[in-house]
């Protein structure tokens, strides 16, 4: 590399170029050959005539000095030139890069890797040596650290990755202090250490190390890339509470997290809010437990690293139960009160029965204490504290007196039927409140109540009462100790004191208790070893186990970090399943500290290299343009009125986009361009594009621009097909007749059509055009409720679509490119329909709707480089399968039930006689 001063060359060897120069003057001054001398008598008449005339012989030297100074900036351009701020090249030490390259460094490890080539370019500019260093271990032996050239430093720069486990600090530390004793660091040295921005306990160890080399300069992402990482959810009474954390707190910002199920599909979705300053954020996510044990991961939306994902292992979604026996139960097992409790979570849960000492072995989520089994043992109280459930139920011992184990203070007696304190009737269960983790459950009025213990006045509060009976008395309590909950049903198990037991209420009850557990936390056994099944990569993506990975002994399970022995992910142990993930109980996500041994700090958008080898080429290139218009000007083929106005008219054209931003590829059109966009639409009926309809939120227009941009690129690529780039369309104003597939998502809160877009879009359809309705929620809403996407149902309404069914697997979508039988986007499994006899259209046989929720935009979207502008839950696989679907759609609207005709080819050669 060559550099004079600030301004340095990528390939300087195309400077060569400019010797050429005087030589193209004397080209560019060349005239022809004189011409021959013939003797014509006529014009003898002219010699007396004044020679007025002038033709010159060459160019005039303004035109020539022009087009050398476009040969110039083409030959500069070519020699790759660099603008490189001078405060950048006053350094001559040698440089020392240190990089982490722990979990928390992929958020922005893009921006540190750029950071990285920027100072070994710095470096080679100068003549200097140069040394890379990354912090995280990555299974193999580290390479010898020593001062090399700059190509040394690039190519271990191109090998350096992100790992899905922490960085290693104090090794680092120990390396750059071995390094220094052998001599292989030698001299005082400019060092930089390209910081995740995350503290460590050896952060301190590895900046005095670095600070003993020479000047070092600490250099962290902004909060906006600072790294986030995903807590052990806790389970709350209704649902799950969330929990994030990060790094950078300067600024608000608001992520979205979302839980999967075993199938990619998404089962909740919820947003968090940090506020400025503020490191851990939690939101709640209301499930009832069947769909919370569905969840197998929980994944933060836009962020691709392995702390940005968590698993979950069976112990969260089947809970551990122990029933407390005793051996008097043993003898009528079917009379026992806790034959009706082992009934009702026998499908939903994995029972244990014992006395306390034996179930506390066994490490139970959730303990069952009817009133036979009664006991104070301060064991209970412990496992309470510690984050387990304990379930009561009242009996005659109860009703004689209270203990310490109980969410309110009990009357003595109870009260019951025909009694002291009696009703004049049975009672039956009220509504529950919308507090209650029964909410939303019916109340069984077929269960009446004949007796129970009642509350002290005062102590049963609003917040500690679940359930009540009609006259307001409590039915179940509860309350929260330390990390635990005490639940008491104010009557018996069995139907002694009421029919509760013998309703279909009593199981679905015990099971939304279930999901105040946190899993059961399974002892893991005493002998044997996890095996990795599946690990998190660095970009939070399930692969195959590294060759690093080793067996974990199950004793050392739970105390295990994530390291390249033992990589985050999912783990076996016989049929068990248990999950290792990178954010452990112990973790803290605490900044970097400003007082850091010999550090001072910078942030990634400090000076940077300017690179003007493009606008050279594009300056060229207008250049040129003015010089031919110059040259008809001069030759008399362009009045020099029209050439000027032209000529000012490309320069103004060509210097728009240098002055401007360029344009990112999920941009919106701007407000000015909308006037225009019916004629643009117009030149769309001689090309062949794709539109998207606006919703209006400019998240989800980038993204749906995004996605039909990818898929277009995707089928010029894979077909003779040549779409350009997608249009917004507002179904109001605009006319849909001109494209032949259009992209809609539908958010929640979509309204119904007006009459005018109403009217359009029912034309549309009857004109043979193709609609793609995607919810993008993966059928959350059915998932929860039970009933059908509302923005989707107020949309469809204004529109007269016909009966729908899903897609059977013969349907010409299955086989209009590819061969198909799933339909995956971002999400996976839920159902995509269409019409269910599309025969009876007037469209050839061909649906005009097709209906999902996968979030096809997303998985076809792509980055400004190139890549995936999002991960999704299937990796590559899923991917590629949705962009083949993309294809299919494509080619379904262009070219109908064609595929499906060809089953008719051999009636047809039949008839024909061949």
């Amino acid at each position: 590399m060559f550099a004079l001063g600030p301004l340095s060359f990528g390939a300087p060897l195309a400077l060569a170029g400019l010797v050429a120069l005087p030589l193209l003057w004397l080209l560019l001054r060349a005239t022809p050959p004189a011409p021959k001398r013939a003797i014509f008598p006529p014009l003898r008449l002219l010699l007396g005539a004044p020679d007025d005339a002038e033709t010159p012989q060459h160019a005039p030297w303004w035109l020539i000095l022009f087009r050398l100074l476009i040969a110039a900036l083409v030959i500069i351009a070519l020699a790759r030139p660099v603008w490189t701020p001078p405060n950048v090249e006053e350094e001559t030490r040698p440089a020392l890069i240190v990089m982490d390259t722990g979990w928390a460094s992929a958020a922005a490890w893009p921006d540190m890797r750029q950071e990285a080539e920027r100072l070994i370019d710095a470096a080679d500019r100068g003549g200097r040596a140069v040394a890379l260093v990354t912090t995280a271990p990555t299974g193999q032996a580290a390479p010898a650290l020593r001062l090399g050239n700059a190509d040394d430093a690039r190519r271990q720069l191109e090998s350096a990755e992100p790992q899905a486990w922490p960085a290693n600090r104090g090794a680092t530390a120990d390396r750059i202090a071995d390094a220094r004793s052998s001599g292989s660091l030698d001299g005082q040295m400019a060092v930089t250490w390209l910081s995740d921005g995350v503290d460590s306990r050896d952060a301190g160890e590895l900046s005095r190390a670095l600070s003993s080399l020479g000047d070092l300069t600490v250099i962290e992402p902004d909060s906006g890339r600072a790294p986030l990482g995903l807590a052990a959810p806790q389970p709350a009474a209704d649902g799950l509470t969330v929990s994030v954390m990060r790094a950078g707190r300067d600024f608000p910002r608001t992520v979205a997290v979302t839980a999967l199920g075993n199938d990619g599909r998404a089962i909740a979705r919820s947003d968090i809010s940090f506020a400025a300053g503020e490191g851990v954020a939690s939101t709640d996510i209301s499930l009832p437990l069947d769909l919370r044990n569905r969840i197998v991961s929980l994944r933060l939306d836009g962020t691709a690293s392995a702390a940005s994902v968590r698993l979950l292992g069976d112990q969260w979604q089947r809970p551990r139960v122990g029933l407390i026996t005793l051996e008097s139960d043993e003898g009528q097992p079917l009379l026992s009160d806790l034959h009706y409790v082992r009934s009702a979570l026998g499908p939903h849960a994995q029972l244990i029965d014992g006395d306390l000492d034996a179930l506390l072995a066994e490490n139970v989520s959730v303990l069952v204490m009817t009133d036979s089994a009664r006991s104070d043992d301060e064991r209970i109280a412990d496992f309470i504290n510690e984050g387990g459930v304990l379930i009561r139920f009242a009996g005659p011992r109860l009703a004689a007196q209270g203990d310490a184990l109980l969410p309110v203070i009990l009357r003595e007696g109870g009260r019951l039927f025909g009694g002291s304190l009696n009703w004049d009737e049975p009672q039956r269960i009220a509504a529950f409140p919308d507090t209650s983790p029964f909410a939303g459950l019916p109340a069984d009025s077929t269960a009446t109540i004949d007796r129970q213990v009642l509350a002290q006045p005062g102590s049963a509060t609003p917040d500690r009462v679940w359930a009540r009976l009609e006259d307001g008395t409590p039915l179940v309590t509860a309350e929260r100790r330390a990390r635990g909950w005490i639940v008491l049903f104010h009557v018996t198990a069995s139907p002694d004191w009421s029919d509760l037991p013998l309703s279909g209420l009593f199981p679905r009850m015990l099971q939304r208790l279930m999901g105040l557990s946190q899993g059961g936390n399974a002892t893991v056994p005493g002998n044997g070893a996890w095996v990795l099944d599946r690990a998190l990569d660095a970009e939070g993506q399930l692969v195959a186990a590294p060759i690093s990975a080793r067996p974990v002994p199950a004793a050392n399970f739970d105390t295990t970090a994530a390291s390249p022995v033992a990589p985050a992910g999912l783990y076996r142990l016989g049929s068990a399943a248990s999950a290792l993930n990178v954010i452990g109980p112990d973790t803290r996500m605490d900044p970097l500290p400003r007082d850091l041994p010999g550090a001072s700090f910078a942030g990634l958008d400090g000076p940077r290299a300017r690179h003007f080898d493009a606008a050279l080429l594009a300056a060229a290139l207008i250049m040129l343009t003015l010089d031919v218009l110059i040259a008809l000007g001069l030759a008399g083929r362009l009045p020099m009125r029209l050439g000027g106005a032209a000529a000012a008219m490309v320069l103004a054209l060509g210097l728009t986009p240098l002055a401007s931003p360029p344009a990112q590829a999920q941009d919106v059109a701007p407000a000015p361009e909308r006037a225009a966009l019916s004629e643009e639409m117009m030149q769309a009926a001689l090309t062949l594009r794709f539109g998207y309809v606006t919703t209006g939120d400019a998240t989800i227009d980038n993204r749906s621009r995004a996605g039909l941009t990818g898929l277009s690129q995707e089928i010029f690529r894979r077909s003779a097909m040549e779409p350009e780039p997608p249009l917004a369309v507002n179904v109001n104003t605009d006319e849909l007749i001109f494209f032949p597939m259009l992209y809609w998502p539908v958010t929640r809160d979509a309204g119904p059509l007006s009459d005018q877009a109403s009217s359009r879009v029912a034309a549309y359809l009857a004109a043979g055009g193709l609609i793609i309705f995607d919810t993008q929620d993966a059928d959350i809403a059915m998932l929860r409720a039970g009933t059908p996407h509302p923005g989707l149902v107020n949309v469809l309404d204004s529109i007269d679509v016909p009966a729908l069914s899903q897609i059977p697997g013969d349907h010409v979508l299955t086989r209009a490119f590819y061969l198909l039988q799933e339909f995956p986007g971002r999400y996976s499994g839920a159902p995509v329909w269409v019409e269910a006899n599309p025969d009876g259209a007037s469209r050839d046989g061909t649906s005009g709707v097709i209906i999902g929720s996968h979030d096809w935009a997303t998985a076809w979207a792509r980055g400004e480089s190139g890549g995936a502008a999002a991960p999704i839950e299937g990796g590559d696989r899923q991917r590629e399968l949705a962009i083949r679907f993309g294809v299919n759609i494509a080619m379904y609207a262009l070219t109908g039930n064609y595929k499906a005709d060809q089953v008719h080819v051999p009636d047809i050669l039949e008839r024909l006689g061949q």
